[in-house]
Parts: C-alpha cells; sequence; structure tokens
C-alpha cells in the first residue's frame, strides 16, 4: 500500500493497515509486535532498538522524508515523539499518554504522511 492510498483511507482503515503490517504468524501462532512501553532494558539500547524497528516497518511510505529527526522515546509507559520538519528550525514534541501501538503509529503518520509539510529530496 502506498501512501496516496492510506491518504484516501479512514482513520479505522488505515488502524487496520497498521495493525496488519505488525502482525505475524510464528508457529501457527499470530503475534502482535508493539512498542517496549516501560523504558527500563535489560541490556543497554534494547527498547530503543526495539522500538525504532517497530518504526522502521513504515519506512518504506516515507515516514523518515518529512523530517530531520524523528525519535520515539519512553520512559515508565508515556511515550514522547520528538522530530524536526526539514526546512523548518522548531523543535518539536507529542506526548502519548494512554495511547497503544497501532495508536502512535497513525499519530506519526498524521505528523509525517498526512502533513502537507515539504520532504527532503531522495
Amino acid at each position: 500500500m502506498t501512501k496516496e492510498i492510506l491518504q484516501s483511507k479512514s482513520k479505522d482503515d488505515v488502524l487496520v493497515f497498521i495493525r496488519g503490517r505488525l502482525t505475524f504468524e510464528d508457529e501457527s501462532m499470530m503475534i502482535k509486535r508493539s512498542f517496549e512501553m516501560s523504558g527500563y532494558e535489560s541490556q543497554t539500547g534494547a527498547c530503543t532498538l526495539h522500538n525504532s524497528s517497530i518504526l522502521n516497518e513504515f519506512a518504506d511510505l516515507g515516514i523518515y522524508d518529512y523530517t530531520s529527526y524523528l525519535f520515539l522515546d519512553f520512559y515508565k509507559g508515556q511515550g514522547t515523539l520528538y522530530w524536526k520538519y526539514f526546512y523548518e528550525n522548531e523543535n518539536l514534541e507529542f506526548n502519548f499518554g494512554g495511547y497503544g501501538t497501532t495508536e502512535i503509529i497513525y499519530e506519526i503518520f498524521q505528523k509525517t504522511i498526512f502533513s502537507n509539510k515539504r520532504t527532503r529530496r531522495r
């Protein structure tokens, strides 16, 4: 699915798409990948690597093409998205209190591929 097709879909349809991308079958059991929101890690960087890998599932849609940086951080269940749009100087933050993985990714779509912001050339 392309970002143009996703933009034409309803929010519920986009949420279904996100859930579908995060779900896979492992030994006849359906597993849904989700963000590690505790912020606690048994090995330094484990949460960051895990959460970045989930965001990267949507890189082909261009979520990184709108920003100089896009970073998602969690601490004690509270998520914060940090980003800065290309061609703009403001560092932005958005707090995700009470959001699940699917809703967080939808909000990232809102701030990137569903926005009217300029993209960098690739």
